[in-house]
C-alpha cells in the first residue's frame, strides 16, 4: 500500500508540473486592431487625380484631344508642384502636354477662349506665352480684341473671361472696356451664362458665373462679387457641392466634381473661405463633396458614371486652392511619382484608341445637351435641349466629346486611401498570436485530477482485490 501512495504522489507531481509553468508564464496583452488609415490630404488627392490623367493621356500629349482639358492638366500639375514639361503619359511618348498645346493652339488662333486657356497653361508651367515654342499667344489675343466694344473674339463669357485671365497671368493690364463688357453679361439674378448676351434669371449656370467672377477678381474689379457670390450660394446643394444648375428642368439637380472645382477656384479668387460658415450646408462644404467624388483609382466621376478625364482635369488645381491666373512656379524636372502609373503602362496607341470619342451624345442624365464648361468652347449655336446627357460635352459646338467611359487602363493607377478605413480581418483573435485558442490551466487540472483518481482507485482495487473477499 505504501508503494501505491508513493507512486501516486510521483504521478501527481508529474501531472501538475506543467501547471506551474502556465501560471508563471507572462500574460500577453490582448491583440489590438490596427489603427485606422490616415486620411489622404488634398495634396495626396490632387496627385492621385493627376496620375489618373497621366494614364489617360493620348499619344499626342492631349487629354481627349481637348485644349481645355489638356491646359487644365498642365495647370493642375504645376499647382501640385510638379513640372508640366514631364507630362508624356505613362508610356513615355515623345509628345508631351505642352507640345500638344503648342500645335493645337495654331488651329484655335481665332478662338479667344482656347487661346487664353493655352496661355494660362504656359504661364503656370513657368513659360512665356509671348514666346511659346515659336508662337506669340499674347499677340493672338490682342489681334482678337475689338476696341469698339471691348469684346475678345465672339464676346462670349468664356472668351472674355479667359482672355482677361491670360493677360493678368502674364502680368499685363486689362482695358476698362474689356472689363465693362464682361460685367455687362451678368444676368439680373447675379449669374452669367455661356452666351454673348445676358439671359433671364434662372437660365445662368454655376460654371459661367465662376469663370466670370474669377476673371473680374484677377483684374482687381470685385464690384460684381456680391451678386455673383449670392447666386452661387443659392445654387449650393445640401451635400455641400454644386450642380451645373440648381434647377429641376432637366431632372433632379446633382452636385458634380467639375462644377465643384471651378466654383471652389472662384471662391478662393474672391477671397472666400470655402469651409467657412457662409459656405456650409450643415457640416458639408464644397470640399467635402469634392473629396467624396474621388474614385479609388484617383479619377473623379460625374454622378452615375465611371471616372473620366473630362470630369477630373480641373480638380487638381482646385484641391491645391489655385485659381486661374495665380502664379505657379513648379520644380523643374520633378515629374509625377512613377507609382501613379499602372504596373503595365498602356501603349500610346491603345490609349488614344480607347479614349477616342464620337460626336453623338451619350445616354441621358440630368444636364442639357450643350453643356458648356470651363473647358473653352466656340460660341454656342444652339440652346440647351431638354434631353439630358450622361456627361456634359466640353462645348456646345465641339465636334468631339469626352468618352463615356475612361480607357480600360486609365483607372489602374495607385489607389487613394479611404478617409475612414477600417482594419481588415474582423474582430481581433482572443489568442495573442492570432492562432486558435488552447485549453486553459483549469481544464488541464481537471483532466489531471481525473487521471490521478483513476490510477489511485485502480491501484487500490488491484491491491485490495475486494472481489476476492
Amino acid at each position: 500500500m505504501r508503494r501505491l501512495v508513493v507512486a501516486s504522489a510521483i504521478l501527481a507531481t508529474l501531472l501538475t508540473w506543467p501547471l506551474a509553468h502556465v501560471a508563471a508564464a507572462p500574460t500577453l496583452p490582448p491583440a489590438t486592431a490596427a489603427p485606422p488609415a490616415t486620411a489622404p490630404t488634398d495634396s495626396d488627392r490632387a496627385t492621385a487625380a493627376l496620375g489618373f490623367l497621366l494614364a489617360s493621356q493620348r499619344a499626342d500629349g492631349s487629354l481627349d484631344g481637348s485644349i481645355g482639358e489638356t491646359a487644365d492638366f498642365v495647370i493642375g500639375t504645376a499647382a501640385a508642384g510638379f513640372d508640366p514639361a514631364t507630362l508624356r503619359g505613362c508610356s513615355g511618348t515623345a509628345t508631351g502636354a505642352l507640345d500638344y498645346l503648342a500645335t493645337a493652339s495654331d488651329g484655335a488662333a481665332t478662338d479667344a477662349a482656347k487661346t487664353g486657356k493655352a496661355a494660362l497653361a504656359v504661364v503656370a508651367a513657368g513659360g512665356n506665352p509671348a514666346a511659346f515654342q515659336g508662337r506669340d499667344l499674347v499677340a493672338r489675343l490682342v489681334a482678337l480684341y475689338h476696341s469698339g466694344t471691348g469684346a475678345y473674339g465672339d464676346g462670349s463669357t468664356f472668351a472674355e473671361a479667359f482672355a482677361i485671365l491670360a493677360l493678368r497671368a502674364d502680368g499685363q493690364s486689362v482695358g476698362p472696356a474689356a472689363i465693362a463688357e464682361l460685367k455687362a453679361l451678368q444676368d439680373t439674378d447675379g449669374s452669367w451664362s455661356y452666351g454673348t448676351t445676358p439671359v433671364a434669371a434662372g437660365d445662368g449656370d454655376t460654371n459661367s458665373t465662376a469663370i466670370a467672377l474669377m476673371a473680374l477678381d484677377a483684374a482687381a474689379d470685385p464690384s460684381a462679387d456680391a451678386k455673383g457670390l449670392a447666386y452661387l450660394r443659392s445654387q449650393q446643394l445640401t451635400d455641400g457641392g454644386f450642380p451645373y444648375q440648381n434647377s429641376d428642368t432637366f431632372g433632379t439637380p446633382a452636385s458634380d466634381a467639375d462644377s465643384d472645382a471651378i466654383v471652389l477656384q472662384a471662391l478662393i479668387g474672391a477671397g472666400q473661405d470655402p469651409e467657412g460658415s457662409s459656405w456650409l450646408q450643415g457640416a458639408n462644404s464644397v470640399l467635402t463633396h469634392l473629396r467624396s467624388s474621388q474614385a479609388s483609382g484617383g479619377g473623379f466621376a460625374y454622378p452615375g458614371m465611371a471616372p473620366t478625364a473630362f470630369t477630373t482635369s480641373q480638380v487638381a488645381a482646385a484641391l491645391m486652392r489655385v485659381p486661374y491666373a495665380a502664379a505657379v512656379h513648379p520644380t523643374a524636372g520633378r515629374g509625377l511619382p512613377t507609382t501613379v502609373c499602372p504596373a503595365s503602362a498602356p501603349s500610346a496607341t491603345a490609349t488614344a484608341t480607347a479614349t477616342a470619342t464620337a460626336t453623338a451624345s451619350p445616354s441621358p442624365t440630368v444636364r442639357p445637351t450643350p453643356r458648356p464648361t470651363v473647358k473653352p468652347t466656340a460660341k454656342p449655336t444652339v440652346k440647351p435641349t431638354p434631353t439630358p446627357t450622361t456627361e456634359p460635352s466640353p462645348s456646345p459646338t465641339a465636334t468631339a466629346a469626352p468618352s463615356s467611359s475612361p480607357s480600360p487602363t486609365a483607372t489602374q493607377v495607385s489607389e487613394v486611401p479611404a478617409a475612414t478605413s477600417e482594419p481588415s480581418g474582423g474582430a481581433p483573435s482572443a489568442d495573442p498570436a492570432g492562432g486558435s485558442s488552447s485549453p486553459g490551466p483549469l481544464a488541464y487540472l481537471l483532466v489531471a485530477a481525473l487521471v490521478l483518481a483513476g490510477i489511485v482507485g485502480g491501484g487500490w482495487a488491484l491491491m485490495a482485490r475486494p472481489w476476492r473477499r
